[in-house]
């Protein structure tokens, strides 16, 4: 999942807390299972939606539609709560109403990826192509690393403009046991003959 996307997600745990009395390692448990693996089956999910409505990651994150299937477990009664259930959920219920605007971001984010990946292979497959303004010492490793071969190191023609790809100079060591390697960078100068991308 892209990054962008789990930026939108908040931790799980902060949902569950929306519900009062409820034990929360049991309902982060339930949720994810709920999610996951469809039982309890309180809502049929896609492939898609269970993405997006749960990611265990280091700290577990849940979206909206996260929101919405723990709204289904606690009217179901699988929530184990301290106190007996309310009638209704207004926060809980105010995140799960987000959906529509999560969902419009998420799509409006994997539109501006897929238009970054047709411009890339646009510019892989004709160096020439590229504007200045689109140069990044990612895109001149992409397009040399295709054009070259991924441990090449040279100068390509890109935007009109010298783009380079070298090994840089190694560190010096802290130990005389340890061997510093120099690290793989991509630069060029810019029109005013100034250098860009990664320093030397």
């Amino acid at each position: 999942m892209l990054w962008e996307i789990r930026a939108l997600m908040k931790p799980a745990l902060s949902v569950i807390d929306l519900i009062p009395n409820v034990h929360r390692t049991p309902a982060l448990m339930l949720l994810r299972r709920a999610v996951l693996d469809g039982r309890p089956a309180v809502l049929r999910l896609s492939g898609d939606e269970k993405e997006l409505a749960f990611q265990d990651t280091s700290v577990p994150l849940t979206s909206p539609i996260g929101a919405r299937v723990l709204l289904a477990l606690y009217h179901a009664g699988h929530l184990k709560l301290k106190k007996p259930a309310l009638r209704s959920l207004p926060a809980l219920e105010a995140y799960a109403a987000t959906e529509t605007a999560f969902r419009a971001a998420v799509d409006r984010i994997l539109a501006e990826e897929d238009s970054r990946r047709q411009r890339l292979a646009e510019i892989i497959a004709d160096p020439a192509c590229a504007r200045p303004d689109e140069l990044s010492p990612y895109l001149i490793d992409k397009v040399m690393s295709a054009h070259l071969g991924h441990s090449t190191y040279g100068t390509m023609q890109i935007a009109s403009l010298a783009c380079h790809r070298s090994l840089s100079a190694p560190a010096t060591a802290d130990h005389d046991r340890l061997r510093p390697e120099g690290q793989v960078i991509c630069w060029w100068l810019d029109a005013a003959g100034l250098r860009q991308g990664d320093p030397a």
